[in-house]
């Protein structure tokens, strides 16, 4: 499946300001199932420089530079990717008892997965409503990470909340309510919870909305990533309650969801600043 992203970000100030160096994660990470087919990257003022690299979680971050003061920074992108439908369950656990829980990685791989390992926000209220999942789906691998999925999904309200950082996973567990980023947390923490390796992703979504309907607004998109011994890492969306399959687009993952904000950066000056963003995602 063909995928066009239309992404703008309009940052409007009040007052010239210096823009401190800005950080990009809005180049779509491609794998043996997306391949990016074109990329058209706009910003003004135009950087003095604009760097590229992989950051220490191997995403591809840019970094803008600036120099004049501004009155307003653009970031404009253009991306078309190409998406490969496929069965996310279509992998052998290996080795076979991590098929059941608590997964036990083999300690060659266990060291390289000890970042996505971490126990930081499973409280005891976490730790026992995973458990208490774990039991109901039978201490069952795959089971537990659907009916994960269909728990939040079924038990939590859903709302839009653009900007802050994701509340505790307990947070969210209490309230049952929180934006997808929300729920992203929550979801690694059972997962670590049950000695899962998990990570948040973000990205866009291309949801299945009817082409003669009128035009739907459309956010950024926030889920998981956990790392299955045999299958990898594998993608589940509980705000979506779906098995990721070909119609998420990821932009990048980590441990820690505050470091792979699409756009990121301060200013220096007396101005206030006002953030108009649009995202127009369509099949092409």
């Amino acid at each position: 499946m063909k995928i066009q992203i239309h992404h703008e970000l309009s940052y409007e100030y009040n007052d010239a300001v210096y823009l401190e160096p800005h950080y990009l994660y809005l180049t779509p990470r491609e794998s043996s199932i997306l391949k990016i087919r074109k990329y058209d990257l706009e910003i003004s003022p135009k950087p003095n420089v604009l760097s590229e690299n992989l950051d220490a979680e191997g995403n591809v971050q840019k970094i803008a530079f600036f120099k004049e003061p501004a009155e307003r920074l653009l970031i404009k992108v253009f991306t078309e990717v190409e998406t490969l439908d496929f069965n996310p369950f279509e992998f052998v656990y290996y080795p076979f008892d991590s098929n059941n829980l608590p997964v036990n990685y083999p300690e060659s791989i266990k060291k390289s997965l000890g970042l996505y390992l971490t126990l930081e926000g499973v409280t005891t209220l976490v730790d026992q409503t995973a458990r208490q999942i774990a039991a109901s789906a039978g201490w069952s691998t795959s089971k537990f990470l659907t009916e994960l999925s269909n728990f939040i999904f079924k038990g939590f309200a859903y709302e839009i909340r653009e900007d802050g950082a994701p509340y505790s996973p307990e947070t969210t567990l209490l309230s049952r309510s929180g934006s997808c980023r929300d729920y992203a947390v929550l979801y690694c923490a059972m997962c670590r919870a049950m000695g899962i390796a998990s990570r948040f992703v973000s990205g866009y979504y291309l949801a299945n909305v009817d082409p003669l309907a009128p035009s739907q607004d459309q956010y950024l998109h926030a889920w998981v990533e956990v790392y299955l011994p045999g299958g990898g890492w594998r993608g589940f969306d509980p705000t979506q309650n779906q098995v990721v399959s070909g119609s998420h687009v990821p932009l990048a993952s980590s441990v820690v969801p505050e470091l792979i904000t699409p756009v990121s950066g301060t200013y220096r000056g007396s101005g206030n600043g006002f953030l108009a963003t649009k995202v127009k995602i369509e099949e092409a």
